[in-house]
């Protein structure tokens, strides 16, 4: 074709995928899950990457009859640019009323980014390939390669991959397995989530399992197998907000469950001196709490109980009396030998309660008070000096125990037992609290 220039216009681009844009119809379900996880129907046979290409070929204005060799690339830009894929080479093409029509399959370059196609010809008597200008914008026929499956979507600046529902009960996305061992939709990442689900007004990820017998299976798991990862997280960042909850509609049904073959089962933690680490809570007045084991309490050492105390607020170690003029109330010790001994102001020394009783608006108080137990209580040996194992009862310095050494007055009198000695002037003596 040296004298006669032909050129190629695009009549139209087939729909030879036109099954990957087209879905049957599935007979109305019920709403116990989305409806895109009641199931799915499959093809028979799987698609390859292969799309039809039609085109009109011109010789001097005319349709050109005969047959002709094509050389097909595709780019990432009209002019210059960068070649995506292989050239392809289709030879003694017909053309008829100047139409043809190829088979073209350049593989996965199809990511979502727009793609021209250049075209070469050379018809019978030509010398040489005729690069065809300008090129051909590819439209969205070829881009439903990038549904096929198996194939991978890859994105380098954003989302590989974005599925938008705007019907009631439908999923953005859908992942169905129907083999065993695999997985519906799998999601990893390097440095970052491997799944992330955000809801407005429900859940962020919604986990159901219909198993029927006792198989271990789960709507939601998770596992670590790292030396300090989690298996499943939670996090509240808002006020009354819940990291993980779970629940349980049926009678001998669980909320949550927490098992380990070797470690901790269920471990709570809290970086807050006025939070909770474990909440456990029975709004129907019963149990809140129930143990079928040995309880082991390591964050302290006694048994305290909260009262209100008359006055200024009672530093740890105090000695307190029941105060005789305000009932239910405590006050610090103020004589010796006072049968109205109650308890010790929790915390000295660093020992803190390891179980605080009170009953919310019904016995409230603000002060923890140990009634049994290891405490340390403010103590002077004035008088005589304090041996371990020696009685101890309130003396005549406010707030203050000395050894009880007259048998006749201590009855009644005594706080506990020093497991600690003092041997002059005042200080702070380990005592076992049990009023006698």
């Amino acid at each position: 074709m040296s004298r006669h220039h032909p050129s190629l216009s695009v009549a139209a681009v087939v729909l030879s995928l036109v099954l990957l844009l087209s879905s049957q119809a599935n007979p109305a379900r019920g709403q116990e899950a989305p409806d895109a996880l009641q199931g799915t129907d499959a093809t028979d046979a799987a698609l390859s990457t292969a799309f039809s290409y039609q085109g009109r070929l011109q010789r001097d204005g005319a349709p050109f009859n005969g047959t002709c060799d094509f050389q097909f690339s595709l780019w990432d830009a009209a002019t210059a640019g960068s070649q995506k894929g292989n050239v392809l080479s289709l030879t003694t093409v017909a053309v008829a009323a100047g139409l043809f029509t190829a088979s073209l399959d350049f593989g996965n370059q199809f990511p979502g980014e727009a793609r021209w196609l250049e075209t070469g010809v050379k018809c019978a008597g030509d010398a040489a390939f005729v690069t065809l200008q300008p090129r051909q914008p590819l439209t969205a026929v070829p881009y439903a390669i990038g549904l096929l499956p198996g194939t991978i979507v890859d994105n380098p600046s954003g989302n590989g991959f974005k599925g938008v529902a705007h019907t009631l009960g439908k999923a953005g996305v859908v992942g169905t397995n129907e083999g065993s061992g695999g997985y519906g939709v799998y999601g990893a990442s390097a440095d970052g989530g491997g799944v992330v689900g955000i809801s407005i007004n429900w859940v962020g990820v919604y986990g159901e399992t219909k198993a029927l017998a006792s198989t271990g299976a789960a709507g939601v798991y998770g596992k670590a197998i790292g030396p300090s990862g989690m298996g499943v997280a939670g996090r509240a960042t808002e006020p009354d907000s819940i990291g993980v909850k779970g629940s349980a509609d049926a009678s001998g049904g669980v909320g949550v469950w927490g098992e380990s073959a070797a470690n901790t089962g269920v471990f709570g933690l809290t970086k807050s001196a006025s939070a909770f680490a474990v909440w456990g809570r029975n709004t129907a007045g019963g149990v809140a709490g129930r143990f079928d084991g040995v309880v082991q309490i390591t964050g302290g050492a006694d048994l305290a109980e909260r009262f209100v105390v008359t006055g200024d607020a009672a530093e740890p170690g105090t000695l307190l009396v029941i105060d005789g003029d305000h009932p239910g109330q405590v006050k610090p010790s103020s004589g010796a030998y006072d049968t109205a001994v109650v308890g010790v102001v929790s915390g000295a020394n660093g020992v803190q309660p390891g179980l605080t009783l009170h009953q919310d608006g019904v016995l409230e108080g603000d002060t923890q008070v140990a009634i049994a137990g290891r405490v340390y209580v403010m103590a002077e040996a004035l008088s005589s000096p304090i041996r371990p194992g020696d009685l101890l009862t309130t003396s005549a310095l406010p707030g203050h125990a000395m050894k009880a050494t007259d048998r006749e007055r201590a009855y009644g009198a005594v706080i506990g037992k020093a497991l600690t000695g003092l041997d002059a002037g005042t200080g702070f003596v380990l005592v076992v609290v049990n009023l006698q």
